[in-house]
């Protein structure tokens, strides 16, 4: 049995200590202004790291609050999680070497003096209008340079994050800051050139020289190279970033890195998709218009056992996987490995066809119809019963009871508490656009003002500024607390009705939210129609571009699968649940209904995308994406602002539709399986847990818990598709013998 007493004494422990977690990391969050990551979210440049400052200072950053250890323990676990499931096969180790040049000012811990410089700065070298030229620098030079980007990140303080960092300078404790020298001229060897700080060259073997990496993409400079004996000379100047120099025989400044390769759990994913595609025979190709027709209703017998239509069940599906990721992904995608890896995403789509034909066809297979009518089913049933058919009860058990537990925790936090966070951090943007350019503007005055040198000028910008976000502050608090309520209010209705009442919400909502989406695309499309032919020749040209990335014909395709399976989930086991409720005695039949959901998400919603950024140069566009740091659903809505003015309100709406039909979807898979592992009773807990975790969820700023949760989401493939593999050859079984006889004509048809 699933659910003796002793585990369900271990899930409820675990169960309590996470929520205990969840609430005390959302206060630490709270308190020191963190922001949520997620797998599902939109990727960020990581933080810069810190240079160290000078021999002559020993760092001491700030004593953790107890909140801060306790997000401590769920962020070791997820890093711990990554590295398994992330660990990157065939990568390969490149040499690299990094220009660096900082200034160091001090001061005393606790003093309100001036910044004094320690380290000098080669005069000759610095830009003449340079702040770093001065031996002290006030306060307002401080918040104008920071204004400007120019300082090295400082520490978290009593809460607020500040400009400067702790440290020992001999028996003195001190604050220091740490000063970018953004660009200098510089003569290497006979050539005189424009240095950028943190500007990165890597070794390439075929010619023995260090080539620039380009900012973007990781592309490496053909024009832009250093010899060893150029090198030397700029680490003789000490320009170059240096380490431990016991580490290794090589010079102190050459470093080491692991690039290119393919993710684990990509692989585990796309491997997957290849075998269950071959094994079926190319199913998704010659059994999609069967698919379709099977959609529409035509074999739709309402006296068959389920509780949704086909239609109803593809919905609901189809709602927990559209979503940030198809605004997200698709432009992540193409900006780290260019227009040629949507071609992958492209096939990654077409082979997750074949996986959810597989995995939800199992759903159908060993469902349980209780005698209420209402329906168990998933992996958490197929990987018992199905392997335990095939005489592996223990392994049944094991993957099952791994898949449960992983499900119930990520319904928990990547299906609810992200998407209600972003749903509200969606509309609040909407509705306070209009003062968000206000602050903008006033910005953009800082930057002007900082630019000219009037620092006493950047003071009083600075105080007007502070003024407009504590605006925004209060209202932003006040509206999420409305927001809040009103979200889990109408995540509870729908939910307490359980999967009827959640498909259909969903075979309204999904419909919606994809036309209004597709309609800004298609209008954007329209526009710029005598383009596309060439845009899409330039997507499947690229695809086999070795210079089209730092990695490769392999890094785009790696960039290009791992989108893909982030955006449709085929082969995480998830969509199997929504499935396996669907009227039909045929599980085959609702087998072929599961393939059209990546070939919806993927292919159609992902291409409309697709072809917005291309069209509006987004994915290539370097001051949108190193001038102004956007990345993923950002630049994505910068690059439709660019066509389409309001579009940020047709954003606000959609994602809220995202986000709401994507948390009632999975509060679906997280009562399923919270029911194998509690029981039928307990799911009244679960409903009230939900909705809870949705009000929390929008209303606090979550830290490495809803990492951990999305770590749970991408761990979920690996015993679904391991025990899916083992049980292919009786779906295989069952689709010959179900195509026999519809080639026959046995099936009745309704429509």
């Amino acid at each position: 049995m699933l659910h003796p007493r002793a585990v369900r004494m271990f899930i409820l422990v675990f169960a309590g200590s996470l929520g205990l977690c969840s609430a005390l990391s959302a206060q630490d969050a709270a308190e020191t202004g963190a922001t949520p990551a997620s797998a599902n979210s939109v990727e960020s440049p990581a933080p810069e790291p810190a240079v160290v400052a000078s021999e002559s200072i020993v760092e001491t950053p700030p004593t953790p609050g107890v909140f801060a250890q306790i997000d401590g323990v769920f962020k070791t676990a997820v890093s711990a999680m990554e590295q398994v499931l992330f660990y990157r096969l065939l990568k390969t180790e490149r040499t690299y070497a990094v220009y660096e040049q900082v200034a160091i000012y001090v001061r005393d811990q606790g003093s309100v003096d001036n910044f004094v410089r320690l380290r000098p700065v080669d005069a000759a070298t610095v830009p003449a209008d340079h702040e770093t030229a001065l031996s002290e620098l006030t306060f307002p030079v401080v918040q104008m340079l920071a204004v400007r980007g120019e300082l090295l990140p400082g520490h978290i303080i009593d809460g607020v994050q500040r400009t400067y960092r702790l440290g020992t300078l001999g028996a003195r404790k001190v604050e220091y800051i740490q000063v970018k020298v953004p660009y200098v001229m510089s003569t290497i060897g006979d050539t005189e050139r424009t240095l950028r700080n943190g500007m990165k060259f890597a070794y390439r073997e075929t010619d023995q020289l260090f080539h620039r990496v380009e900012p973007k993409r990781g592309l490496l400079s053909d024009t832009f190279v250093l010899t060893d004996s150029e090198l030397e000379e700029l680490d003789a100047k000490h320009l170059l970033a240096r380490r431990d120099p016991a580490l290794a025989d090589q010079p102190a400044y050459v470093q080491q890195e692991w690039v290119g390769g393919i993710p684990l759990v990509v692989a585990w994913l796309a491997a997957g998709g290849v075998f269950f595609t071959l094994y079926m025979r190319g199913f998704n190709f010659w059994g999609f218009s069967h698919a379709v027709n099977i959609v529409r209703g035509k074999y739709d017998n309402p006296d068959e056992a389920g509780e949704v239509t086909h239609f109803q069940a593809l919905a609901s599906a189809l709602s927990a996987t559209i979503g940030l990721g198809n605004i997200a992904g698709v432009t992540i995608a193409m900006a780290a490995g260019g227009p040629g890896a949507f071609f992958w995403m492209l096939v990654c789509g077409l082979f997750g066809m074949t996986t959810k034909f597989t995995e939800c066809t199992l759903g159908q297979k060993y469902r349980t119809v209780k005698p209420d009518g209402t329906v168990l089913g998933g992996p958490m049933r197929y990987l018992y019963a199905g392997l335990a058919e095939l005489k592996l009860p223990w392994l049944g058990m094991v993957l099952s009871f791994t898949f449960t537990v992983m499900c119930v925790l990520a319904s928990f936090g990547g299906g609810n508490m992200y998407q209600a966070n972003q749903a509200g951090s969606a509309m609040l943007q909407m509705l306070q656009q209009e003062r968000l350019d206000d602050l903008a503007a006033i910005t953009q005055e800082i930057r002007d003002t900082a630019a000219a040198g009037d620092a006493l000028k950047v003071e009083e910008l600075q105080s007007q500024r502070r003024e407009k976000e504590q605006q925004l502050a209060d209202y932003e608090g006040n509206f999420k607390l409305v927001y809040g309520v009103i979200l889990a209010a109408l995540v509870g209705v729908v939910i307490i009705g359980g999967i009827k009442r959640i498909g259909q919400a969903a075979e309204k909502i999904v419909p919606s939210m994809c036309l209004i989406y597709m309609a800004a695309c298609l209008y954007i499309i329209a526009m710029h129609i005598t383009q596309v032919p060439e845009l899409v020749l330039q997507i499947f040209t690229e695809a086999f571009n070795g210079k089209a990335i730092g990695g490769g014909i392999l890094g785009v395709l790696v960039i290009g699968v791992q989108r893909a399976a982030f955006s449709n989930e085929a082969g995480a086991g998830s969509a199997a649940i929504a499935h396996s409720a669907a009227k039909t005695e045929e599980p085959i039949r609702e087998g072929c209904v599961a393939l059209l959901g990546p070939f919806i998400d993927t292919i159609v919603v992902c291409s409309m995308t697709a072809l917005v950024i291309l069209i509006t140069g987004a994915w290539d566009n370097s001051e949108w994406i190193v001038d102004k740091g956007l990345a993923g659903s950002a630049l994505t809505v910068e690059a439709f602002r660019a066509e389409i003015s309001w579009f940020p309100y047709v954003l606000g709406v959609a994602v809220t539709l995202f986000a709401y039909s994507t948390i009632i979807s999975w509060s679906y898979y997280g009562e399923r399986s919270w029911e194998v592992l509690f029981g039928p009773r307990s799911t009244g807990i679960y409903k009230a847990l939900t909705v809870i975790a949705v009000f929390v969820g929008t209303i606090v700023n979550l830290g490495s818990v809803l990492d951990f949760s999305d770590m749970m989401i991408l761990g979920m493939a690996f015993p679904n598709i391991a025990g899916v593999v083992l049980l292919a050859p009786l779906v295989r079984k069952d689709l010959l013998n179900y195509w026999t006889r519809y080639r026959a004509g046995e099936f009745k048809t309704f429509k």
